[in-house]
């Protein structure tokens, strides 16, 4: 039997489309499209789930539920079986912005949040999009909140749950991202010189750990004796969260093997000489907050030679500017890659899959990072600036 479907009809800018419900009742539907063949798919979708009933009373709010639980999460749970990557840090993220979106929404958007999502239409989408932007700014947040909300539409397609996305095509929320300066390695060597710029000696440990491993701050903070065999390290651990409670594999799932430098070797052996428990280097959120700005004041006193780049100094910062020292010293784009557990994107994946690297062949990386920041080389990187 063939099913016949309303035509959509132009009002304004916008389709909209008659149907007769299970009641009888006429009804005039806008399609939320601007054109035709979106209006067509729309119109097809919307009375296929009329005619068999499916899943009508699924809403927005049901869906961001499942997300704010990493167990529940359903692409999450998903990945596990088809092993790709979806990592816990991940799904913790997408769980605080499923709850700060429900929050907005049962705010500003209530009567879409608990709306049906077999009923909900583009432009309502398009509306939360400056809903969000309005809230948050057009910022990192916003990205993800508003990816997320889409997201939960093409999940709800997939599962059948609807018959088409009304999200499918919407794009981004788009901002520019604030870049980050890269710190000199002769600045770097410098602070590295001048231990009374640091609060105290754990402190300057953990940033020496951080500036010669490059290390996540998750992964530093989780470091525990028996990750180190000789002068190699075994990353296999990290903090996910910021009260460092939650603890498991490194960012995207990638275990690494990577040989130290001779003052990385040095300062982990210390941090575990010196500290307690099963996590020596640990210090929680705030202290290291206070350490890292007590850090930035006394190195802004030196013959710096780019002090705009240390008035932005995190332990993020110490990371990216290791990957640009290492790449400006002439180090294989693999190598370091492998060393700083970069996600390989577009060709970098094929070549990845064809290349094996192994933790003797990092060696190379860890020397280079004792010639860019030990103390022997001071004279050879230091910056010297005209009289």
């Amino acid at each position: 039997m063939t099913t016949s479907y309303p035509t959509p009809f132009l009002i304004g800018k916008t389709y909209y489309f008659r149907y007769t419900d299970r009641a009888g009742m006429r009804y005039k539907r806008s399609t939320g499209c601007t054109r035709k063949s979106d209006a067509q798919r729309f119109v097809h979708s919307f009375i296929d789930r009329m005619r068999t009933g499916i899943a009508t009373d699924v809403t927005i709010r049901t869906m961001l539920k499942l997300y704010q639980d990493p167990e529940t999460n359903p692409k999450r749970n998903q990945a596990s079986v088809t092993a790709t990557s979806y990592s816990d840090r991940y799904a913790l993220h997408t769980a605080r912005h499923a709850l700060d979106l429900e929050d907005l929404m049962d705010k500003k958007m209530r009567k879409l949040l608990d709306k049906p999502m077999c009923e909900v239409i583009r432009l309502e989408l398009k509306d939360a999009a400056i809903v969000i932007a309005k809230k948050h700014g057009t910022c990192n947040k916003s990205v993800k909140m508003y990816k997320l909300l889409k997201s939960i539409f093409g999940q709800a397609a997939d599962d059948g749950i609807i018959g088409v996305s009304p999200a499918q095509g919407l794009p981004d929320i788009k901002y520019t991202a604030k870049s980050k300066l890269s710190l000199p390695a002769a600045d770097i060597q410098l602070v590295l010189q001048h231990p009374e710029i640091f609060p105290n000696n754990q402190a300057m440990r953990l940033f020496t750990i951080m500036a010669t491993t490059g290390l996540r701050r998750g992964e530093v903070l989780a470091l525990s004796p028996e990750q180190l065999k000789d002068d190699v390290l075994i990353v296999d651990r990290a903090y996910k969260d910021d009260s460092l409670k939650v603890i498991g594999t490194p960012k995207w799932g990638k275990v690494r093997v990577i040989p130290l430098c001779d003052m990385a070797l040095k300062a982990v052996k210390d941090a575990f000489a010196a500290g307690v428990g099963e996590e020596p280097v640990r210090v929680n959120s705030r202290t290291l907050s206070i350490w890292f700005n007590t850090i930035r004041t006394h190195a802004l006193k030196l013959d710096l030679e780019r002090p705009e780049a240390w008035k932005e100094l995190t332990p993020h910062v110490l990371r990216h500017s290791l990957n640009t020292n290492l790449r400006l010293s002439g180090v294989s784009d693999i190598l370091v890659a492998e060393y700083m557990s970069w996600e390989h994107q577009g060709e970098n994946a094929v070549q990845e899959g064809y290349t094996n690297v192994y933790a003797e062949n990092l060696r190379p990386v860890a020397d280079c990072i004792q010639t860019m920041y030990g103390q022997d080389n001071l004279k050879i990187l230091k910056f010297h600036r005209k009289a």
